[in-house]
């Protein structure tokens, strides 16, 4: 890691949807679309073990012929939960995210508590940003994830 080099704690989100095991997969989707967010950390007394994506309430639900109601996100949670600590460099969340082909790494401290989660979108914009956002790929995923784009054509 480089002195310059951010770490996760610097880039991921802190506010961290979560909703427990037993939890619908209807619940969890309405929560997740209240609250704007793509994704819900599945929790067991407390710990994180899971995670439920758009994705998974799209392939393992909606394209299924089940109703969301009498799914339990724990069936459909993926798992086990790719984790990184608050002070790894963000290429090594970058790395990890590579490697396992996910878009979102779960931040536990030391202990194992949920501290934050860091997205593709959130690596996209601190590469932007230290490069001034002069590269327009990473330019346009950082505005992407921060909602900046404006007047787009599926508003």
């Amino acid at each position: 890691m480089t002195q310059e080099e951010s770490t996760v704690s610097n880039v991921m989100s802190q506010r961290v949807m979560t909703v427990e095991l037993n939890v619908t997969a209807k619940d969890c989707a309405k929560a997740m679309a209240k609250k704007g967010v793509s994704c819900a950390v599945i929790t067991q007394s407390g710990s994180a073990i899971g995670i439920v994506t758009e994705r998974d309430l799209v392939s393992k639900v909606l394209a299924e012929p089940i109703e969301a109601k009498n799914v339990l996100v724990r069936d459909i949670m993926s798992t086990p939960l790719i984790t990184i600590g608050p002070g790894a460099p963000v290429s090594g969340a970058a790395e990890l995210m590579a490697r396992y082909r996910i878009r979102r790494l779960v931040v536990v401290d030391q202990g194992g508590t949920l501290v934050g989660i860091v997205t593709t979108g959130d690596i996209a914009r601190t590469l932007a940003e230290g490069q001034g956002y002069r590269e327009a790929t990473l330019n346009a995923m950082a505005r992407y994830s921060e909602g900046k784009l404006d007047n787009g054509p599926y508003q």
